[in-house]
């Protein structure tokens, strides 16, 4: 409310970001896609080498490499890290 009056109430009309001068979202945001760094902080993988881009199992090292879906989170068993947003699919259905 912006206003109040004895016989009137103004209100200015705003997202909630708006109104606390926050900035939504905080980094871009994909479905299908995470935008983590494997084995970041964020990623919290350490283990050992699951699979290559492609979601191929592999145990070299060297070809251990993240695939930035869902799949490779859920090989490593790290599913609660994905770094995407799955719900942003139904916005659009």
């Amino acid at each position: 409310m912006s206003e109040l009056t004895a016989m009137t109430a103004s209100f200015v009309l705003a997202t909630p970001t708006e109104t606390d001068g926050a900035l939504f979202p905080g980094r871009i945001m994909l479905a299908n896609t995470c935008m983590w760094t494997y084995r970041s902080d964020e990623c919290g993988y350490t283990g050992g080498a699951v699979a290559d881009e492609f979601d191929k199992p592999t145990t070299d090292i060297r070809k251990d490499r993240c695939s930035k879906c869902m799949r490779g989170c859920e090989m490593r068993g790290m599913v609660a890290n994905f770094g995407g947003f799955l719900s942003i699919n139904k916005l659009s259905q």
